[in-house]
């Protein structure tokens, strides 16, 4: 009987947060306004990222295939109504912040999510 292996999908949010706080560090330097910007817009692509990942991946083989399509979809509403609320909460937080920084570094999560999930599932 052959056994499918979890996706190494859990590495990438690490991945993520390494690559966000080795930026933000570099940027604190140069301004620290952009630094918190970025890295705030980072957290609200990860923290979603990563509910998703969980909820999404917790399920397991052919059996549970009703299981695994709703908890997919469970976990895009959530990572949707996390990005939402993450979003809230940073723009009203109240501290100066860049907008155009704070979307360039949930852009950027993106993107390394992207190309991060690629590398994960082909080198599988």
């Amino acid at each position: 009987m052959a056994t499918i292996k979890r996706p190494p999908v859990y590495r990438v949010p690490g991945i993520q947060l390494v690559v966000l706080l080795v930026v933000s560090a570099g940027l604190g330097v140069v301004d620290v306004t952009i630094a918190w910007s970025v890295l705030a817009g980072g957290v609200v692509a990860i923290i979603p990222h990563l509910y998703f990942t969980v909820y999404a991946f917790r399920h397991m083989g052919a059996r549970v295939s009703p299981d695994i399509a709703r908890s997919f979809a469970r976990g895009e509403a959530g990572k949707f109504i996390l990005t939402m609320v993450g979003f809230a909460c940073v723009f009203k937080s109240g501290f100066a912040l860049n907008p155009l920084a704070v979307f360039g570094g949930y852009f950027a999560m993106l993107i390394i999510q992207w190309w991060a999930v690629a590398v994960a599932v082909r080198g599988q």
